[in-house]
């Protein structure tokens, strides 16, 4: 694709809160990846709420649930994110932007706005257009009302959308036709997307190509690896040599590769190809900052030889430029370390994370990640 990564298609979801945007947006996510059309879904908002909070029960959600700080930092990242997007993307910015955070919508190249009533919709239009974004859907939100699908003459999809409720897909001829929609947009194949990320992996590499070990059913069901196959899975990946990963693993898979393999870099669909960061195990009776790199880690002993180590946010943002020698608790050698699953306060961990853990641990006689119903954090 050469150069045409820098013109893949960012797609602003806007509308107030409560109004659907992050169950329209997951549902738009699970239809593109059903259609096989590669693309990534940024929550720009720092609510905390991934696709985990879709899938989990909103009890479960409300207990891990992180709500973050709108801040400078947070609104520059996440425009130095969307500029340097490696696939196309749709993009949730939440339901309160104030000015200084409209420099996000700069970054997108059109608006899906989803609104209560006329009032929101006009706000929301005013807002977008004064950007300079095109409207690809004007549509109003409702759980009770039936859907109803216009077609502006400028080709802009209006009408009524309804049924947006927190654990439940999208259906009905309104996001269907709004799909279609994408899809036009969203015309890249994998095998191109796939080509110019491989054309741009880091030397001295040998890639394992975990989009495709997913397609094989002993390894994986419903295109997710399967926790009790893991010998299995890493019986496929070559030892001695340095590795990176390409695909979507689980949060578990990334800490035994981190432990068990030389795991050096992995394929993050919003930064690019990223290097596993150096985390340091601290020494015997080292007393460590509260906090490093906006990670909190609480290590537990469950008895002589077992122990489990809590690794949590305190903030909804890591920087991954921050998280070269981090210094991790010390566990004994001879011990078996637990680290929690994927399903932690703010909604999960980056993958570079744990295997950065599971290779400070890597000379424990275990150490691996709690298997979880959810997915891993992606980003």
């Amino acid at each position: 694709m050469g150069n045409a990564l820098n013109l893949l298609p960012a797609i602003l979801i806007g509308g107030p809160p409560h109004s659907g945007k992050s169950v329209l947006a997951y549902s738009l996510s699970q239809a593109l990846r059903k259609r096989n059309l590669a693309h990534y879904l940024l929550r720009a908002a720092p609510d905390g709420e991934g696709d985990w909070a879709q899938e989990m029960a909103w009890e479960h959600v409300q207990a891990i649930r992180f709500k973050g700080e709108w801040d400078a930092h947070w609104v520059q990242v996440v425009c130095r994110d969307i500029a340097a997007r490696t696939l196309p993307l749709l993009v949730d910015v939440g339901g309160r932007p104030r000015e200084d955070q409209l420099a996000i919508f700069d970054q997108c190249t059109a608006a899906i706005l989803l609104t209560p009533d006329e009032a929101s919709a006009r706000e929301w239009r005013a807002l977008v257009t004064q950007r300079g974004l095109p409207v690809l859907a004007d549509l109003r939100s409702t759980l009770t009302d039936r859907d109803a699908l216009l077609l502006s003459e400028g080709g802009e999809l209006r009408g009524v959308i309804s049924g947006l409720q927190r654990g439940v897909i999208a259906q009905g001829p309104t996001f269907a036709a709004l799909v279609e929609r994408i899809a036009r947009l969203f015309h890249f194949s994998h095998d191109e997307i796939t080509h110019a990320h491989l054309a741009r992996k880091p030397e001295g590499v040998e890639v394992v190509r975990f989009d495709l070990l997913v397609q094989d059913a002993q390894l994986a069901e419903k295109s997710r690896f399967r926790f009790d196959q893991l010998e299995a899975i890493l019986a496929r990946v070559p030892t001695g040599v340095p590795i990176a990963t390409y695909g979507r693993i689980p949060a578990w898979l990334a800490t035994a590769l981190g432990a068990r393999r030389d795991l050096r870099w992995q394929f993050d669909a919003r930064l690019g190809w990223v290097r596993t960061p150096h985390f340091v195990m601290a020494q015997v009776g080292e007393q460590l900052p509260a906090l490093q790199a906006g990670l909190r880690f609480t290590l537990k002993q469950n008895n002589a030889q077992s122990f489990h180590l809590d690794v949590s946010r305190a903030e909804y943002y890591l920087d991954y430029s921050a998280m070269e020698d981090v210094r991790v608790p010390f566990v004994p050698p001879t011990a078996h370390l637990t680290i929690n699953g994927p399903d932690t306060r703010a909604g999960g961990l980056p993958l570079w994370v744990f295997a950065a853990l599971g290779r400070a641990y890597r000379h424990c006689a275990e150490v691996r990640t709690q298997n979880a119903s959810t997915p891993s954090s992606r980003t």
